[in-house]
């Protein structure tokens, strides 16, 4: 049985000739015949007499319209509600991110979708770039804010801005003056670096080995509130992204931009190949794409 039948049934019902019905519903008359004909067959009785021009309802086919209508009525709900739900951004959301992304962006963004959508569940995962790739393929997350590169045959990147490392040092160091600095002026300085899990403390890595920037390593973090704070004490000078600069208001840090060639970072989200992309999903990757291109400033 079929809900194309049931309706065929129940329009044949309402109009009384197979002919309005054929109408009603869109299709020829034989179409229709042949549908409630093969409708019979399945539930093997005889649901209408037909009477030359016009049809009547045998004691089965007014004991299923009695069930048809009900069936019918809840899957128009359905088919109503499911609209509603998808077009006011009702559902799921599984966010990831990457730990030198995530406090800077995510926490505004899902504040600004939760504005937009209020009926909308956001679930959001913190890690590390393979383990949000691996999530990704899944299908545990929908969707994921991470940098370039990204070598999986299961994940798409759309790249959605690019931005500036910078040197972060305390405000002190006598290289805090210069405001724009060059790269042999670090040579001889200590280095808080972030520990290479992350891919933005290999991306700072591979900078400074082709730079010959291969100074002291002071202290290797896994935390960029840590590096920040050993910055502060004087311990060595650290280059971290923008986006941490427009989050520090702290006095005993200053931050400085490289005179030239400076290195920067691209700020992707990464998809399953072949997945519809959720309406919550798009409008979240709309409003990530308008706050990169648009930073907040300290």
């Amino acid at each position: 049985m079929e809900l194309r039948q049931l309706r065929y049934f129940v329009a044949v019902a309402e109009a009384g000739t197979i002919s309005r019905a054929a109408a009603r519903c869109g299709i020829t008359q034989p179409s229709l015949s042949q549908q409630i004909m093969k409708l019979e067959r399945e539930l093997g009785v005889e649901l209408l007499d037909r009477l030359g021009r016009g049809v009547a309802m045998t004691d089965a086919g007014r004991a299923l319209l009695a069930r048809a209508r009900p069936i019918l009525g809840a899957v128009r709900e359905i088919e109503g509600s499911l609209r509603v739900d998808v077009d006011e951004g009702r559902g799921r959301l599984a966010v990831g991110a990457i730990p030198t992304m995530a406090p800077y962006l995510v926490p505004a963004l899902v504040a600004r979708l939760r504005e937009e959508y209020p009926e909308c569940e956001i679930i959001v995962r913190e890690d590390l770039t393979q383990n949000l790739v691996e999530a990704i393929a899944d299908h545990e997350l929908d969707v994921a804010i991470m940098s370039t590169p990204i070598d999986h045959d299961l994940i798409d990147l759309q790249v959605v801005g690019r931005e500036a490392l910078l040197v972060v040092a305390p405000a002190a160091h006598p290289l805090s003056a210069r405001g724009d600095i060059a790269l042999a002026d670090l040579r001889a300085q200590p280095a808080i670096t972030l520990d290479e899990m992350h891919c933005l403390g290999r991306q700072i890595g591979d900078f400074c080995a082709s730079r010959r920037l291969a100074g002291t390593v002071a202290c290797r973090m896994t935390q960029i509130d840590t590096l920040l704070e050993f910055v502060r004490l004087g311990l060595g000078v650290s280059i971290v992204p923008a986006m941490v600069a427009a989050h520090d208001d702290d006095p005993g840090r200053t931050y400085l931009r490289f005179k030239r060639t400076p290195p920067t970072r691209e700020i992707a989200l990464a998809w399953r190949t072949g997945r519809t992309r959720p309406r919550l999903a798009r409008r979240f990757a709309a409003l990530l794409a308008e706050r990169v291109a648009t930073p907040t400033r300290r």
